[in-house]
């Protein structure tokens, strides 16, 4: 009873993102976070499955798992939503909703939110962005952070951005993904560097099971291994040594973050994919 009342009086954190296309359509999204969250569908705090409702011809802005589904699973999605509330995760880590979708034809967008909210030091570092989240912020494309701005202006991402961010549904209408993301300031950490042939070998990558860390330099070790998800989420992947089991893990993409003895952080993307 305690539980469903706490669930009744509404999520820990929302805020809405206003978007205005070109031509000036408009559409909104409700994000945020609460313990009970998940990245599914929960009617508890009002999100609905709208998938069966055909996109708005002049814009739509939804979110959902199509993305992930159609890049990592060759499926479509299974809802779009124009509220979703995922779980909250501890402070100091990142976590991201599912894709953000922009449907139109009246490019630029415009999007707008209230600044004030991410001010907290766990979520200063929140920010809406055209690159996967991941630490991989070197690779160009958009990136507001939330605190710093209260409205930006964002571009397709589709199919200049090496058409992938982005899909084709069904209809055959191209839609634009974007991403949303809860952080502190250490989203951008400084020494973060992308993990590179002569740093370390990832092998087999993709995997279908287990993947072995190999450092090129002996005189170096790993002090510490973390493997996040496409959310943000720390996932309890089995390791012996420089071994890691991905084998009850969902087939997707994943980021290992190694830690050096000498201090280095390297961070290297890998795709689970379940051999056929």
């Amino acid at each position: 009873m305690v539980l469903l009342s706490q669930i009744a009086l509404g999520q820990e954190f929302s805020f809405n993102m206003y978007f205005e296309d070109a031509a000036g359509n408009k559409d909104t999204l409700t994000i945020g976070y609460d313990l009970n969250g998940t990245d599914t569908i929960d009617p508890e705090f009002g999100e609905i499955n709208i998938i069966s409702v055909p996109l708005d011809a002049s814009l739509d802005v939804r979110i959902s798992n199509e993305w992930n589904n159609r890049l990592y699973h060759n499926i479509p999605g299974t809802f779009h939503t124009k509220k979703q509330i995922i779980k909250k995760q501890e402070c100091g880590g990142y976590y991201t909703i599912n894709s953000i979708d922009v449907f139109t034809d009246n490019w630029p967008v415009f999007v707008y939110w209230d600044s004030t909210l991410f001010a907290d030091t766990c979520l200063n570092g929140s920010l809406f962005t055209s690159v996967m989240p991941g630490g991989w912020w070197d690779t160009g494309g958009f990136i507001e952070v939330f605190q710093t701005n209260s409205s930006s202006s964002f571009t397709p991402n589709y199919p200049d951005y090496d058409d992938y961010y982005g899909y084709i549904t069904d209809n055959n209408d191209t839609i634009d993904v974007f991403w949303q993301t809860f952080a502190d300031s250490t989203i951008f950490m400084v020494g973060m560097e992308e993990a590179i042939n002569n740093e370390i070998r990832i092998f087999p990558n993709p995997t279908s099971d287990k993947m072995m860390i190999d450092l090129i330099n002996q005189d170096q070790r790993i002090e510490n291994i973390r493997v996040f998800d496409i959310h943000g989420r720390i996932r309890p992947v089995k390791r012996i040594k420089n071994e890691i089991d991905f084998s009850s893990e969902a087939n997707g993409l994943y980021f290992i973050y190694l830690q050096l003895t000498n201090g280095k952080i390297l961070v290297q993307k890998v795709l689970k994919k379940n051999a056929h």
